[in-house]
């Protein structure tokens, strides 16, 4: 099965555009984007609404427009620790037009034997939205919560280490969504990456999940896809890395260059190619 994919757009309609020609171009059956989809808000007050409108003004049009003449191909949206759990209800309805799917905590057919699932939460961050954010393996990092928020109620309401400790972390997440289709079979689309990987590095240090890391050793899924890290593929020179049998991507994302990659789900390895870098190579 022919795939596109790409991460961290955050809110540039001009990427998803990109996207949406990449999808045709290569004859796709799935756009997919792995979190972090819409813009940021000038103000926490205005920052949901900032991101509602972006989905029922922009976002909408262009998606119907491509559903119109491109009905063949699916989209597939997976929020990131970036948007507002408030303004993904509102991206619901878009679900509801038969414009998208929504991937969290959530398993579908490709075909009679491959699944896409989607998770996209990541270990706790020194920013302040915290709606897509759990607990990861190992000791919970020292960031302030002062300017925590999460969206319930579908308004910016204050909230705790204590209170995200009381949710299921990464790796019961990540149990409980492997329940739904066989892993050795399932692409899945996880914001965050593997943690001391290719694509999680930053200047200094790996802040990908460590609980993602175990999953795919002991699961060993077909394929998995990340993002929130923007700058990995340049830091590490490597925007795919192999994890036992599992292939993982991180396309990365830079302001001025649109960064996705298209596969092959019959033959990952030839056919991984990255709109920037090219064929995989070593």
């Amino acid at each position: 099965m022919r795939l596109v994919y790409t991460a961290d757009l955050h809110g540039y309609l001009a990427g998803y555009q990109r996207l949406c020609e990449l999808a045709v171009q290569y004859t796709a059956q799935a756009a997919i984007v792995g979190g972090d989809l819409l813009p940021h808000g000038i103000s926490i007050n205005a920052a949901i609404q900032t991101q509602c409108d972006f989905i029922e003004q922009a976002l909408k049009p262009l998606l119907e427009q491509f559903r119109a003449v491109h009905p063949e191909i699916a989209v597939y949206l997976l929020p990131g620790n970036d948007d507002w759990a408030a303004a993904i209800e509102t991206l619901a309805t878009l679900e509801e037009a038969g414009l998208i799917h929504l991937l969290h905590e959530r398993v579908f057919a490709l075909t009679e034997n491959l699944w896409l699932a989607g998770y996209a939460c990541v270990p706790i961050t020194p920013f302040s939205i915290k709606d897509y954010e759990r607990h990861d393996e190992g000791d919970t990092p020292a960031y302030s919560f002062a300017m925590a928020y999460t969206s319930a109620g579908g308004r910016p309401v204050k909230t705790s280490l204590d209170a995200i400790l009381r949710l299921p972390s990464i790796g019961e997440g990540l149990a409980a969504l492997a329940q739904q289709s066989d892993p050795a079979r399932t692409i899945y689309v996880c914001h965050t990456p593997p943690y001391s990987t290719s694509l999680d590095a930053m200047l200094n240090k790996h802040v990908g999940s460590r609980a993602l890391r175990t999953f795919i050793a002991q699961r060993q899924p077909l394929l998995t896809l990340h993002g929130h890290i923007h700058e990995a593929p340049h830091i590490s020179g490597r925007f795919a890395e192999r994890l036992g049998t599992t292939w993982c991507v991180n396309p990365g994302h830079e302001r001025t260059r649109f960064s996705a990659v298209t596969i092959d789900t019959d033959n990952i390895a030839d056919t991984l190619c990255h709109t920037l870098y090219g064929y995989l190579t070593d």
